[in-house]
């Protein structure tokens, strides 16, 4: 509420209110319940309006495309990593430019949208719909808030549920045929997949990752900046930092590579030619290696991260601490992985058989070490049973 004093001494006091992304500001009062009564008057008539499917906005002739086109430089590209972006403008450029892009904002509907998850339907499943749909339900809600339109049209459609899929991982012995595979070892890719597989790094934090975050002294690395085919950004992919402990197989890795690293370069893991590998290489060498190794489970080299995450759990790790480990900002996340815990549920199964719970053998050789390479006739990786 804004107030004002005039010549004579007295005071006068208005209300405002938005129509769009305007501010509309009310007469004057001599009272201040009289500027209120006003309000709720205006408010009254706006709410009326708006359940006889009236717009309370102002009309504003902005096309969907045209909105999506500055949503997308405006806020996903100054917040999100640039795979986000093009992702978004994927989705935008292949399904909802050429449905919606020629319609006004406020002329979007709820059956338009339920339109477009029946035709998806055809075409796609669950997980992509939903994909498609984050995208368009962002669009809506941001022009909400920017009050451009009345309602958000889609805030009531459920999609259909996803089915349920496993993350695929290697289990320990696919670990260590891979790591112990002569082809692995002499590859350019062996250090940066052995490390992630021991630590559950990105492949954009392994690939920002300078030695000035790597402390040998406390035996941490620090992930604070990834490095991707746009660049080096000094932030990770959920804008938080995190620290993680360094195995004994870590830390031999690290040291080997910091023995040989070139003083001119500050990033840990480096190419052919001397400079930090190439971003857009690693998954080709990543499938070749799998190859060379005679891998029969071909995985991507971002299902490292679920290898270690895996591994983990069924080593009798705690969900909680892996959430911390994997940097996730929600437990939801990490609970993917509980019910691979050897003791996942048995405690809710205490009151049948008499208290006698039945004990799962945990899977403990997932810790690693790294033996010196060179002239030793056993293979290096050794693994250490608890």
């Amino acid at each position: 509420m804004e107030k004002k004093k005039i010549n004579d001494g007295t005071v006068r006091y208005r209300e405002s209110y938005y129509v769009g992304s305007k501010r509309k500001a009310g007469p004057w009062f001599r009272k201040i319940s009289d500027a209120k009564t006003w309000k709720n008057r205006i408010e009254t008539t706006r709410l009326t309006r708006l359940a006889q499917g009236e717009h309370y906005v102002e009309v504003q002739h902005i096309l969907f495309k045209d909105y999506a086109n500055h949503w997308m430089n405006t806020y996903v590209k100054t917040s999100c990593v640039h795979r986000t972006f093009e992702g978004y403008e994927s989705v935008l450029r292949a399904h909802l430019i050429p449905r919606f892009g020629e319609t006004l904002l406020r002329d979007i509907t709820e059956e338009d949208g339920l339109m477009l998850i029946q035709k998806l339907k055809e075409t796609h499943k669950a997980r992509g719909i939903q994909n498609i749909w984050q995208v368009l339900r962002a669009i809506l809600i941001k022009a909400y808030k920017e009050r451009l339109i009345p309602v958000n049209p889609l805030m009531n459609v459920k999609l259909p549920r996803p089915d349920l899929k496993l993350h695929k991982f290697w289990v320990q012995n696919e670990i260590t045929k891979y790591l112990t595979a002569p082809s692995t070892e002499e590859s350019l890719i062996y250090h940066i997949s052995a490390v992630a597989i021991q630590t559950g790094l990105r492949l954009a934090e392994l690939c920002g990752l300078c030695w000035d975050r790597v402390d040998f002294r406390r035996n941490l690395i620090h992930v604070t900046r990834t490095r991707d085919k746009t660049g080096v950004k000094d932030s990770t992919k959920n804008k938080l930092s995190r620290i993680i402990p360094m195995t004994a197989m870590v830390r031999a890795l690290l040291t080997e590579l910091f023995d040989e690293r070139d003083p001119d370069c500050e990033f840990v893991f480096l190419g052919s030619k001397g400079g930090p590998i190439p971003y857009g290489h690693i998954y080709r060498q990543f499938g070749i290696a799998q190859a060379d190794a005679n891998i029969k489970n071909k995985i991507r080299f971002h299902d490292l991260r679920h290898t270690f995450a895996s591994n983990y759990m069924m080593s009798g790790g705690n969900v909680f601490d892996l959430q911390k480990l994997l940097g996730h900002t929600k437990i939801e996340m990490t609970m993917v992985y509980a019910h691979l815990s050897p003791n996942h549920l048995q405690g809710s199964l205490r009151f049948m058989g008499g208290g006698n719970d039945l004990q799962i053998e945990s899977n403990n050789d997932f810790r690693t070490v790294l033996e010196p390479r060179g002239e030793s006739t056993e293979k290096n990786l050794r693994i250490i049973e608890s």
